[in-house]
């Protein structure tokens, strides 16, 4: 135990000679390696067990750890740091981009309409240049019945589900490139030249959508009413 903490004084002191900003030894007795803060890099805290993670963290959880949930990839668990009761995968991503998450997904939004959001005008009508299609899946391509049967890590009661969705080859999707020219602030770029969708941005739309066609339905059976046409 000794030789090994020399030997981590003499790499830590080699470290402060070459770059003094990628080590530094906190008030609290942590040290830090290649970061002057606490938000990524290597982490040593002062009880001196090790903290290796990468730079993604919350105000309510951390990755701090990746298992196989399946044979086709490892996939990346959000456990909470402080809950009344310990859940298990509460966020983990599939090797095949599935991403599955305990509880409701939320967006980011003002707290009321006084922060500048505008009104959406329209609606019916960008809905109607929307198009929804059948695609092809590949989700599993290359995947057997026997990657799943007798797996350690998939529970008896979820073999059914897999099953079926292993036989499932297709998906209901929209095409980013057309839905772009419909309804731009739905879709992002990333910097490899994809591009995705942010379906819960086309939920407002398809909210006001229903109110304008609500408001025409009234409309019409008013008329209807005037001329005694309506029973």
């Amino acid at each position: 135990m000794k030789k090994a903490f020399i030997t981590l004084a003499i790499v830590l002191l080699a470290m402060v000679a070459q770059a003094q900003t990628a080590f530094k030894v906190h008030s609290n007795g942590q040290i830090s390696l290649q970061s002057a803060t606490t938000s990524y890099g290597i982490q040593i805290p002062s009880s001196g067990q090790m903290i290796i993670q990468p730079n993604i963290t919350s105000a309510y959880g951390e990755i701090d750890k990746s298992i196989a949930r399946n044979p086709l990839a490892k996939a990346w668990i959000v456990r909470p740091q402080y809950y009344p009761a310990p859940i298990n995968q509460t966020f983990y991503v599939y090797g095949n981009g599935d991403v599955f998450a305990y509880g409701s997904y939320l967006n980011y939004t003002p707290p009321s309409p006084s922060k500048g959001g505008q009104h959406i005008e329209g609606a019916t009508e960008l809905v109607s240049n929307m198009n929804g299609y059948y695609l092809e899946s590949h989700e599993f391509d290359g995947v057997t019945p026997e990657d799943f049967e007798n797996n350690p890590n998939v529970q008896p009661e979820a073999l059914q589900g897999l099953l079926k969705d292993l036989g499932k080859d297709k998906i209901v999707g929209m095409y980013a490139e057309e839905l772009e020219e419909v309804l731009p602030e739905a879709v992002r770029h990333d910097p490899e030249g994809n591009m995705a969708i942010n379906y819960s941005a086309i939920v407002p739309v398809l909210i006001e959508a229903f109110k304008e066609q609500q408001t025409r339905i009234e409309q019409l059976e008013s008329i209807l009413r005037e001329n005694q046409l309506l029973k």
